[in-house]
This record gives C-alpha cells, sequence and structure tokens, in this order.
C-alpha cells in the first residue's frame, strides 16, 4: 500500500493501480490503516511538504471524478456507505498527511520565531508578554523573546537600554532577564533596570519582591529587597548595593521626569543626551564637575536646556543635533 500511497501522491497512478489501491483499502483493517497513517506521519521526507490551494482542488477533483465513475447499479462499484468513507479516507491520506505536516512545518518556524520590540529616540513602548507581566521601554531600548520557548520552563528575555518591569509572579516558571555582563531571576516583582552599553554602571532598583541579580563578568550575584538598588560597573563586573533607595526616582522617566540628586553636570548631560538622542559640548571644562540637583523635563528639550542655563549661568545653542554650552 505504501508504493501505490506514495505514486498516488506524485500523481502516477494508473487506472488499475488505482482499483487495487481502492481494494487495498477496502480489505484493510482499521488497526492496519492506522498503522499506515502513523508511519507515513513519521517519515522524514514529509518534513517541509507545502501543499497549495491548486493541488488541494485538483486531488479533491480527481477523487471525486474517479470515485464517481462507472453505473451506480453496477454490483462492482456499488459501495454501502461505510466502505465508500474507507475509501474517501484511503485516498485522502496521503493529501491530508501532507497537508498536516505542511501545517506543522509552518508551525515550528512561528515558534521558532523571535519577537523583537524596540522604542526608538524620543519615543517609549509598553509590552505585554505572554504570561502577563508588563514591561515599559524607556527611549533607546529593546526586548527580545523566542515564542517557542517563552514561558515553558522558563521565562526568558533579552533586554537593552532602560525598563519598568512588571512581572507576573509564577514560582513554576523563574522570569530571566539576560543582558550584557549582568543576568536578572525573578519570580514575580516590580522593578526599574537600566542597563545601556553607551553607560559606564548598570542599575537595578527594586520596588517589590525579590530579585537575584548575577554579574556575568565577574560571577558576583546579590539578593535585593524592596527599596535596594544595585548598581554594576559595566567594566569591571563589581556589584555595589544601594540602601534603602526611592525607586520613584529610578523610575521618573515614566512620568516624563528626570530627577537628579547633587549629580555633576557630566552625568546630567548624558541622561540629557540618551533622552533626546543629542550630543552635548561644554565649551567651559570647568563646569562639568558642578553638581545639579533638581528635575528635568524628558518631552520638552527647550525647557530642559533653560533650567542648565539658568543653573550654570550658561548660554546653549543646537548645531546639527549637538548642543553647545558656553559660558553667558
Amino acid at each position: 500500500m505504501k508504493e501505490l500511497i506514495d505514486k498516488y501522491r506524485d500523481n502516477t497512478l494508473t487506472v488499475e493501480e488505482l482499483l487495487r489501491l481502492r481494494q487495498q483499502v477496502n480489505s484493510a483493517t482499521d488497526n492496519e490503516l492506522e498503522q499506515q497513517l502513523l508511519d507515513d506521519w513519521n517519515r522524514k521526507d514529509m518534513n517541509g511538504i507545502a501543499v497549495d490551494d491548486e493541488c488541494v482542488d485538483r486531488m479533491k477533483r480527481q477523487i471525486d471524478r474517479r470515485i464517481g465513475r462507472g453505473p451506480k447499479t453496477s454490483e462492482r462499484w456499488r459501495f454501502t456507505g461505510y466502505t465508500y468513507m474507507r475509501v474517501a479516507v484511503g485516498l485522502l491520506l496521503p493529501l491530508l498527511m501532507a497537508y498536516t505536516f505542511y501545517l506543522r512545518h509552518d508551525n515550528k518556524q512561528l515558534k521558532a520565531s523571535e519577537v523583537v520590540v524596540s522604542a526608538h529616540a524620543g519615543e517609549r513602548a509598553s509590552v505585554l508578554l505572554p504570561d502577563g507581566s508588563r514591561v515599559m521601554l524607556n527611549s533607546m531600548s529593546a526586548l527580545s523573546y523566542s515564542l517557542g520557548t517563552y514561558n515553558q520552563k522558563a521565562r526568558h528575555i533579552h533586554f537593552s537600554g532602560e525598563g519598568y518591569f512588571e512581572v507576573r509572579r509564577d514560582p513554576q516558571s523563574p522570569f530571566i532577564i539576560g543582558s550584557s555582563h549582568l543576568r536578572v531571576e525573578v519570580l514575580g516583582t516590580t522593578f526599574n533596570l537600566a542597563v545601556r552599553s553607551t553607560s559606564k554602571t548598570a542599575e537595578l532598583a527594586l520596588e517589590e519582591g525579590r530579585v537575584l541579580l548575577i554579574s556575568t563578568q565577574k560571577n558576583d550575584s546579590v539578593f535585593l529587597n524592596p527599596s535596594e538598588k544595585a548598581i554594576v560597573d559595566q567594566q569591571t563586573g563589581s556589584i555595589t548595593v544601594v540602601k534603602p533607595c526611592d525607586i520613584t526616582t529610578a523610575s521618573a522617566w515614566m512620568r516624563g521626569e528626570l530627577i537628579f540628586r547633587n549629580s555633576p553636570l557630566a552625568d546630567i548631560l548624558h541622561a540629557l543626551g540618551e533622552t533626546y538622542h543629542l550630543r552635548f559640548k561644554v565649551e567651559c571644562p570647568e563646569y562639568v564637575h558642578n553638581t545639579f540637583t533638581g528635575t528635568l523635563p524628558t518631552k520638552d528639550l527647550n525647557e530642559a536646556l533653560e533650567i542648565i542655563e539658568l543653573s550654570y549661568n550658561l548660554k546653549a545653542s543646537i548645531r546639527n543635533k549637538e548642543v553647545i554650552l558656553e559660558k553667558k
């Protein structure tokens, strides 16, 4: 039967062979038909077979024409309802298996695909993950995960930039973030994570739950509790824990703010540069170490520059995506 099914699949059956295939289908037991289906299902050479609509229509017309051929009163071609069903199943078997493998192959490709969400300069994005966890992405940030493996044994994602994570609790499936020089493992928690390649340090500020932070560069790890912040030196891999920390300061970007406390001008300009995707040049280098305490907006560059001008007695001008700061 296998050889006849293969020839039917290739559309090379003769009339005599078709009759023989019908006889074999009629004489086969249900278990034998089931085994034939299973054998064809497991055959490697069926992987990747694609059946288009035209092929489906053509095979259906052939089946309808050949089954309905001959006088209905002839004893030779008289089928009971059960026999007719067995013949139809037998003839449709190769087609159904081919189409099933096509769908299975297509489904494998879908599961292997990677989902990527990013927020470009001046943008923010909200990501709802398959398990119900939510991530708010800040400007110039990206998150990716595999659709096929996410939320099986673990919830793996890869992340870069800055984001606010609200992880749905699931003790059976840990939430794991892979990023440059660090790894984060949680079961269910809320925290802000900033890990940018343009920054010397990465920071994780924990609001709720418990977090395991691992420095992959130095193979160090720390557990964080609520209101604690971990700072990772991205050059050495060393971890510093600050407690207590104000999580509202770390996540101020979600409210359209940048909050600074005794921060040098160099750090402020670096943060503004990442937020507005601009370069800053200070014509008076003696000012870069002067500290600043206050709040700057993330959605109004002119207002942010006015605050800098008033605080440092400087004048700002923009030339080709570069902000020049000089003495008044």
